[in-house]
């Protein structure tokens, strides 16, 4: 249906819209100041996930470690290979708490940022008379596009504060 869209804009767009531009939004989500802070967000919490499971890691090979000891009862065995399957199940929760979590604040930081980007490429838009804008990167169906009527800087410049 997207590919539908975009045929018929390209089509028939053309014939009523004078002036058209292009924005790259996978390279203003990446290069924002925004995007930034947003990934920095994201790796900050992966790092702290990641401390969480090493320290798991650590305390895994130390049991295991014991449990070769020839001088452990086997009353003593038996503690240490539960603690060992709690602290696995331990890590396992974790792990899936951060793919969840990791996995919402990116579709949250994605979704914030692709509406900032697209209210503030309407207001270029609107200031400079463009009649269309095609969405190019990741998200868009562009296949070529020629670097004149490319706005991604521009719109890059002004998220990030920069007014021209």
């Amino acid at each position: 249906m997207k590919k539908i869209l975009l045929a018929f804009l390209m089509v028939f767009g053309f014939v009523y819209a004078q002036n058209i531009a292009f924005v790259d939004v996978q390279k203003v989500m990446n290069q924002s100041q925004k995007g930034q802070k947003y990934k920095k967000e994201i790796q900050d919490k992966v790092n702290y996930y990641q401390k969480k499971l090493d320290e798991i890691d650590k305390k895994i090979s130390e049991i295991q470690k014991q449990l070769e000891s020839p001088v452990l009862s086997e009353e003593a065995k038996e503690s240490k290979k539960k603690e060992l399957a709690d602290l696995r199940a331990e890590g396992m929760k974790i792990q899936e708490e951060a793919e969840k979590e990791l996995s919402q604040m990116k579709a949250k930081a994605e979704m914030e940022l692709i509406k900032e980007i697209q209210k503030v490429t309407e207001q270029y838009a609107k200031e400079k008379n463009i009649d269309l804008v095609f969405v190019g990167g990741a998200l868009g169906g562009v296949i070529y596009h020629d670097t004149a009527i490319d706005i991604t800087d521009e719109i890059l410049k002004r998220l990030n504060g920069e007014k021209k």
